[in-house]
């Protein structure tokens, strides 16, 4: 399993242990950001940056 895989699954048990409240927050929040993403080869790029300029802070 690739290293992104697995981190993705944990990330998903993160969320099955959440309530229901968080959890539909999250899928409300993941659907959002699959449909900026979509719109635009430049917005897929910045949600991208986004992405790894939240995983690298403390």
């Amino acid at each position: 399993m690739s290293t992104i895989s697995a981190e993705y699954y944990q990330i998903k048990g993160i969320v099955s242990d959440m309530s229901a409240d968080e959890q539909a927050e999250v899928t409300r929040v993941e659907a959002q950001v699959i449909e900026i993403a979509k719109s635009s080869q430049a917005a897929a790029l910045g949600v991208i940056l986004a992405s790894i300029k939240l995983s690298l802070e403390p």
